[in-house]
C-alpha cells in the first residue's frame, strides 16, 4: 500500500524501488525503513512509497535494510550529503524566496543572487556536466517558474562554456539566465497561477514580464549591461518574431541568443501546470525543424551536441512504453537513434519508424 513518508514506522518493509528524481534506483525493494532510510527519502524530497503490509523486527532485518541503501549510494557514487540534487534544490528554494520579496516590493539584490546560483554553476561545469540533461527530471507542477528559473541558468552557463566563453562572461550569462524571469514577479498573480489556456488580455500582460525583468535590474551598478539586456531580450528571436520590441539579427546581444534557446527548450521539455513533461529528443527535433530561423544555428548545435555526447548508452522510454537503450547516433538524424528493446535482441532505426520516438530518458 502507498503511504507518505511522515507517516513511516521503522519495521515497514519497502513493496517497490524508490527512484529519485533522474530515475535512479535510490533504495532497493524490501528494504526495511530505518530512521536513517527515512532521512535519506526526505532529503531527496520523496513524498509517498509503496510498503508491504507486514512489518517486521529485529536487529538482524534492520541490518540487511541498512546494506540494501549502502551499496545503492555507492553505486550513485556520490555522497547524499554532497549531491547535485541536494544544492540545485536548495538554489530552488532560495530563488524562490527572492521572487517573493520582489513580488513584495524587494530591491534586486546582486550579491543573494551571485550566492545562490554562482556555487551551483561551478559544481555543474566541473563535476555533473551530465546533469545538465536531466534537470527536467526535478521540475514540479507547483514551484515551476522557480525550477525553470535555476535551469534555465544552468543550461545558459552549459551552452556559454561550450561557445568558448570565459568564465568571467560564463557567470554573467548564468545570471541572465536566472533572472529572465523575474519580472514575472510584476505579472497579476491571477494570470502568473493560472493553468488554463490564457486570455488575448492575459498573454498581453505576460508578455510585458521582459521589461519588468530589465525594470528590476536596470539600476543595477554591479553587473554587465549585458546581463540588463539579455533579460530584456530574451524572447526576441533572430528573424523578428520575438517580443516584446520585435528586434532581431545583429540587434541581439551574445548574451541574449544563448539564454533564448535555454529558456525555450527547459520551457518545453518540463512538467507545467496544463501538460506532461517531453522528451529531450522530441524537444530538439521540434527546435530544429520548426523554430529554424529563430535561434542562432550556433547556439542550437551546441545544445545538440551536448545532448547526443551524453546519450550513447543512455536508457530510453518509448512513446509505445517499452525500454531501450541507445546504441548509435547518426549525425544526419540526431534525434532519431538506433535502439536496442531491453530485454530483447531487438534492434530498431528510428529514422525508419516515424511513429516512434524518445519520450523520456530514464
Amino acid at each position: 500500500m502507498k503511504i507518505r513518508v511522515n507517516q513511516l514506522i521503522e519495521g515497514s518493509i519497502l513493496a517497490d524501488d524508490v527512484l529519485s528524481a533522474t530515475n535512479k534506483t535510490l533504495i532497493l525493494k524490501n528494504t526495511v525503513v530505518t530512521n536513517h532510510i527515512i532521512d535519506v527519502l526526505n532529503a531527496f524530497l520523496i513524498n509517498e512509497v509503496e510498503i508491504q503490509d507486514e512489518q517486521v523486527n529485529g536487529q538482524e532485518v534492520k541490518a540487511e535494510g541498512e546494506a540494501k541503501i549502502h551499496i545503492d549510494r555507492k553505486e550513485m557514487g556520490v555522497k547524499i550529503e554532497q549531491s547535485f540534487y541536494k544544492q540545485y534544490i536548495s538554489a530552488v528554494n532560495s530563488y524562490k524566496q527572492l521572487y517573493i520579496g520582489w513580488q513584495s516590493g524587494s530591491q534586486m539584490d546582486i550579491s543573494k543572487v551571485r550566492h545562490i546560483i554562482l556555487p551551483l554553476i561551478e559544481e555543474l561545469l566541473t563535476n555533473n556536466l551530465e546533469e545538465t540533461f536531466k534537470l527536467y527530471h526535478y521540475c514540479n507542477k507547483e514551484d515551476y517558474l522557480f525550477h525553470h528559473s535555476v535551469s534555465v541558468a544552468l543550461l545558459s552557463a552549459f551552452l556559454a562554456k561550450k561557445l568558448g566563453y570565459k568564465q568571467g562572461d560564463i557567470n554573467q550569462i548564468s545570471i541572465t539566465g536566472l533572472l529572465c524571469d523575474s519580472g514575472m514577479a510584476k505579472v497579476d498573480v491571477s494570470i502568473t497561477a493560472k493553468n488554463i489556456t490564457l486570455t488575448e488580455k492575459e498573454y498581453r500582460g505576460i508578455k510585458q514580464h521582459p521589461i519588468y525583468s530589465y525594470q528590476l535590474l536596470k539600476n543595477v551598478m554591479s553587473i554587465k549591461e549585458g546581463v540588463k539586456i539579455g533579460v530584456l531580450q530574451h524572447h526576441e528571436r533572430i528573424d523578428g518574431s520575438g517580443y516584446p520590441l520585435g528586434v532581431k539579427g545583429a540587434q541581439l546581444h551574445p548574451y541574449s541568443k544563448i539564454v533564448a534557446l535555454a529558456d525555450t527548450y527547459q520551457a518545453m521539455v518540463s512538467v507545467r501546470p496544463y501538460r506532461s513533461k517531453q522528451s529531450p529528443f522530441k524537444v530538439l527535433e521540434q527546435i530544429i525543424q520548426d523554430d529554424f530561423g529563430r535561434f542562432d544555428l550556433s547556439i542550437v548545435t551546441e545544445l545538440k551536441k551536448g545532448l547526443l555526447k551524453f546519450s550513447s548508452g543512455t536508457k530510453v522510454r518509448l512513446s509505445n512504453g517499452l525500454s531501450a537503450e541507445i546504441v548509435f547516433i547518426d549525425e544526419q538524424y540526431p534525434t532519431r537513434p538506433m535502439i536496442k528493446i531491453l530485454g530483447k535482441d531487438e534492434i530498431i532505426s528510428l529514422k525508419n519508424r516515424t511513429e516512434l520516438f524518445i519520450e523520456e530518458i530514464i
